[in-house]
């Protein structure tokens, strides 16, 4: 499984989508930081001029009509902006730390989906083959109640009664098939592949991830989980926007050089060259209350911001819960139906053993077999929802990575080993 998940965090495109913005949010803080340098502006023009003035006409007697050749260079650095500048910067900062998380959410979001298909897919895969062996369990067993009857030594409603069981036997069977073709959909969509059922192996619980009590698990869900770190980078986001939007109270405070070179401009003849370097003060002082109205709309939006990150908080503690007791509960369910089946076993050994002596029937020996493979059937069952209850704690808890799941070992001796439902199918009777 491993080496599928990898694959996967390195083919989705979803993740490849998410890390794309990542990169492009970090390109959104050099865009930002242009605020902090100057800006150069250079400009030119030449071409004929037409000028015909009162003051042409009474100077010169005649109207202006020359080429003209103009050069200019503007240097604006600017000093004081009411730190809209600083506050675009750590926006952009922020917004790159928030993108980051979400790409972490998607990871984690993807890789648990995939979890969830490759235990799926195993799962129908083991119940297609205890059906199909419950299957001719009971057809062996119908089979043998047309023997009886046939003799004289059976009743019609025993057959009957078989056929309806063999009936359910192919119904479950059928149904196990549908769902064991629509996980495979799911597979080969997450994983771009079909999924290689023969090199599919039973994934433990991962035991040595998991913490050891529930408060532990909600204290790391509601600190650690990708929703909850986004939520407060959304509420610093919306607080460098007030700050922003604050920017309109300040004035502007920039420093300009500039210098100019013109030739026969706007009818003076010969060459004229100026340049100057000021300190220049632009306050906007009414601006049709637009400043007020986007402060408060910033004050809005981080409130709610508070609001969304609480809620975060109570979300991510409450899939940590749910997880944590689906986890419980289906840990005891495991170890209740392993002991079931492997007590249906020894009830079937002993039926044999009394058949053998003559005081059971085929049919009883049949039968016991039957209630072997119901309690591997529930078995397997509850082992899956085991594993993928473990798997989604981790992911509630923002856990689930990469690095931990192939550094995953559980140390021998430690925590509630379980057997998986490929060994239980393979145990011999």
């Amino acid at each position: 499984m491993t080496d599928e998940l990898q694959g996967l965090l390195q083919s989705h495109p979803l993740i490849k989508a998410k890390t794309n913005v990542v990169a492009g949010s970090a390109e959104a803080i050099t865009a930002a930081r242009s605020g902090y340098l100057p800006t150069v502006k250079l400009t030119g023009d030449t071409g004929p001029e037409y000028v015909d003035s009162p003051s042409r006409r009474y100077t010169e007697g005649e109207s202006f009509f020359k080429g003209r050749e103009t050069v200019g260079l503007v240097v604006t650095q600017r000093l004081f902006d009411g730190f809209s500048t600083d506050s675009s910067v750590e926006a952009a900062k922020l917004t790159e730390s928030y993108y980051q998380s979400d790409l972490r959410d998607t990871r984690q979001t993807t890789m648990l989906q995939g979890i969830r298909a490759y235990l799926n897919v195993l799962r129908f895969n083991r119940l297609i083959r205890l059906a199909h062996e419950n299957e001719r369990k009971v057809q062996d067993q119908m089979n043998l109640e047309d023997e009886r009857v046939i003799k004289g030594s059976g009743i019609a409603s025993d057959v009957l009664a078989a056929k309806q069981r063999l009936q359910m036997a192919k119904e479950a069977r059928v149904d196990f098939e549908g769902q064991f073709s629509v996980w495979t959909a799911t597979y080969q969509q997450l994983f771009g592949h079909s999924p290689e059922v023969g090199a599919m192996a039973d994934p433990p619980l991962p035991s040595s991830l998991l913490p050891p009590d529930l408060d532990s698990a909600v204290q790391q869900a509601e600190s650690n989980n990708p929703t909850v770190e986004m939520s407060r980078k959304g509420v610093e986001i919306a607080e460098q926007r007030r700050i922003w939007a604050e920017a309109g109270y300040y004035p502007n405070i920039d420093l300009i050089g500039r210098a100019n070179y013109e030739n026969d401009k706007n009818a003076t003849p010969g060459v004229r060259r100026d340049w100057s370097v000021l300190l220049t003060a632009t306050w906007e002082l009414f601006s049709g209350f637009k400043t007020q109205a986007s402060v408060a709309q910033a004050s809005f939006q981080q409130a709610a911001a508070r609001d969304s990150r609480s809620y975060a908080g109570r979300a991510a503690s409450e899939q940590a819960r749910t997880a944590w007791y689906t986890l419980k509960s289906a840990r005891e369910r495991t170890i209740l139906l392993e002991n079931a089946a492997v007590m249906a076993e020894e009830v079937w050994s002993n039926t044999r053993k009394r058949q053998e002596g003559g005081n059971a029937t085929v049919q009883d020996v049949l039968d016991e077999e039957m209630r072997i493979n119901d309690a591997k059937i529930k078995h397997a069952n509850a082992y899956y929802d085991m594993v993928l209850a473990g798997y989604t704690l981790l992911s509630a808890m923002g856990e689930l990575e990469m690095d931990n799941i192939s550094q995953m070992a559980t140390p021998k001796g430690a925590g509630q080993q379980f057997t998986t439902p490929a060994a239980l199918i393979a145990a011999p009777r």
